[in-house]
């Protein structure tokens, strides 16, 4: 009877870790309601603060039903048992392997010569590529700020609808920029622009970005909801950070590099554990 209890119970911790994933990718469920009662409270949220209420919520039962149940030791058997050095090797080569794909990829795109397209959305066109620049009316008046917390600074991000000169209110915002500038010069060179829900709507030619299907993040989109002012699905969003193409993959070469590095080392520590255990 154990045995299976023990089976259940891993299982469920397998789900409620790939549900949080999935609230986490969504923005829903308890990782939503944490992440907006810290908005609410600070005006910006944390990746790891917003995961840890879920985490608490789903995996509570668990560990619950563990000790009522006084599976501590079977479950401690069978993760030793599961730690071998060629597992953590197995993975370990495993993500080395994905930090060295996912980085050199990187690097080629990097070297790759990219023709910008010009987007004119009073026109009507659709873009070819995923390098434009956008012209269009800038309706600062629904622009909303979105923090983000890492290490101790908030990054804040500023997401400003794009749309044809005769857009009317009511009608769907297709295009979004992602800046973290305060203002807006003209690439001509003129007055600047302030950035702000204050300034009056006003025609912008963007710089070079990349264009994000569905780049609009889940609390960006629920602040539209919430004032009744309609998002095209999907929403397409123009990133013009440096390298914004890019970084998917040298994050995912990161990860990976670091996951590499401790998958390698517990095999190292789990071979010492195995060698005193054989003397």
């Amino acid at each position: 009877m154990k045995s299976v209890l023990k089976w259940v119970i891993w299982l469920y911790i397998a789900a409620a870790c790939a549900y949080i994933f999935y609230e986490w990718y969504a923005y829903a469920g308890l990782y939503r309601l944490a992440a907006e009662w810290q908005l609410e409270q600070f005006g910006s949220y944390g990746l790891k603060r917003t995961l840890i209420f879920p985490l608490m919520v789903l995996l509570t039962p668990a560990a619950v039903l563990v000790t009522l149940t006084g599976m501590q030791d079977q479950l401690r058997g069978a993760t030793a048992g599961a730690g071998s050095p060629a597992t953590f090797v197995l993975l370990g080569v495993l993500a080395l392997a994905i930090a060295a794909g996912a980085g050199w990829y990187g690097y080629v795109k990097s070297t790759e010569t990219v023709d910008v397209e010009s987007l004119d959305l009073s026109k009507g066109n659709t873009p070819r590529s995923t390098h434009v620049t956008i012209t269009g009316i800038a309706r600062t008046e629904y622009i909303i700020e979105f923090g983000t917390k890492s290490s101790g600074t908030t990054i804040l991000d500023r997401y400003i609808p794009l749309t044809p000169a005769n857009w009317r209110p009511g009608q769907p915002l297709v295009y979004f920029m992602k800046t973290n500038t305060t203002a807006y010069v003209p690439p001509g060179g003129g007055s600047m622009v302030m950035l702000s829900p204050r300034t009056p709507a006003f025609q912008i030619t963007t710089q070079p970005g990349v264009l994000v299907r569905d780049g609009l993040p889940g609390a960006v989109g629920e602040g539209y909801r919430k004032n009744n002012i309609a998002v095209a699905s999907p929403p397409i969003v123009l990133d013009v950070s440096p390298g914004a193409d890019l970084k998917p993959f040298f994050v995912t070469a990161g990860v990976s590099g670091v996951l590499s590095f401790f998958m390698l080392v517990a095999a190292r520590a789990a071979a010492v554990r195995q060698r005193r255990q054989e003397i």
